[in-house]
């Protein structure tokens, strides 16, 4: 299963423990899932994770190696995307980590990968 990953993801996993972004990396090596994002997306995370603790940066740092890198074509941050929450764009399902972890716990993956 590949999962599309924007900047608003990964920040949050690596400023926090207890979310559903950190969540899904912790899970991705079990569940078999690839976490994509894009250069720009990568970017955002380097360029705003100054204005969290250092000790985001370091989980930054561990959390990278997760990740595949694909060419920029989309962002999916709320602003851009927010409205379409529960839909679909390109054909690819738009949803928060806590939809998908949800989601999936209830066994309802999506057979594309």
């Amino acid at each position: 299963m590949r999962l599309f990953l924007d900047s608003s993801i990964m920040i949050a996993a690596a400023a926090s423990a207890t979310g559903a972004s950190r969540a899904v990396f912790r899970e991705s090596p079990v569940r078999d899932w690839r976490l994509l994002t894009t250069p720009y997306a990568v970017g955002e995370v380097v360029r705003n994770l100054a204005a969290f603790p250092v000790e985001a940066a370091a989980m930054w740092l561990r959390l990278r190696a997760q990740r595949v890198l694909v060419d920029d074509v989309l962002t999916l941050d709320r602003a851009d995307f927010g409205r379409l929450l529960g839909s679909a764009f390109y054909g690819l399902e738009i949803m928060t980590p806590g939809m998908w972890l949800a989601r999936d716990d209830t066994g309802g993956r999506s057979t594309a990968s």
